[in-house]
């Protein structure tokens, strides 16, 4: 619990009222690759803190195709927002990369948290800020770049995933596949 303090300290001054309720409302787990955290078509409204390791959400199309929405590492959060925030079941899945940490809050106890402690509430508006202008530029890359391109903004945005995250899921990620991705890589080498 204390990388999720050490962050939000990051970004604001907390008490130890805050500290206290957080530490109560957390649910830590430590998950193996491969073990998913939470599956389509269920209804948990949880928002999830990575304190280490590295998570993906992903949506299944009935095809069978996965399509990565999201990477998130230490310190990021992630969830299916569909869910958090509407009565619907989860369109996507949330699968561990990596053995990691990961910290749990119900969306409940975070509405809580809010009207107790309004700085916290302004403190992860915020954040969402920042995921929305995040979202609204993948979107935008996806619609208008070429797929070289996309891999040189993935590579400047993200090195850090490249290390970790198998080739496909990248390729899933930027909207291309897995043989285009292996061409623009040996274009990339050769050039």
């Amino acid at each position: 619990m204390n990388e999720l303090i050490d962050y939000i300290k990051s970004g604001m001054d907390i008490s130890d009222e805050i500290e206290q309720k957080l530490s109560e409302i957390i649910v830590e787990k430590k998950v193996v690759k491969g073990e998913v955290i939470l599956n389509e078509n269920s209804i948990r409204k949880q928002h999830i803190f990575v304190a280490s390791g590295c998570l993906r959400s992903f949506y299944k199309s009935k095809n069978g195709k996965e399509h990565t929405l999201q990477f998130a590492v230490k310190n990021w959060w992630i969830g299916d927002y569909t869910t958090i925030y509407t009565d619907q079941k989860s369109k996507v899945t949330i699968e561990s990369l990596s053995h990691s940490k990961i910290l749990m809050i119900d969306q409940t106890n975070i509405e809580k948290l809010y009207i107790e402690f309004p700085q916290f509430e302004a403190f992860q508006r915020k954040n969402f800020e920042k995921r929305i202008a995040t979202l609204q530029n993948r979107i935008l890359h996806l619609l208008t770049l070429t797929a070289a391109e996309k891999y040189t903004q993935f590579i400047n945005d993200y090195a850090v995933f490249e290390k970790v995250i198998p080739n496909y899921q990248i390729a899933s990620y930027l909207g291309i596949t897995p043989e285009s991705l292996s061409r623009i890589r040996k274009e990339r080498a050769t050039s």
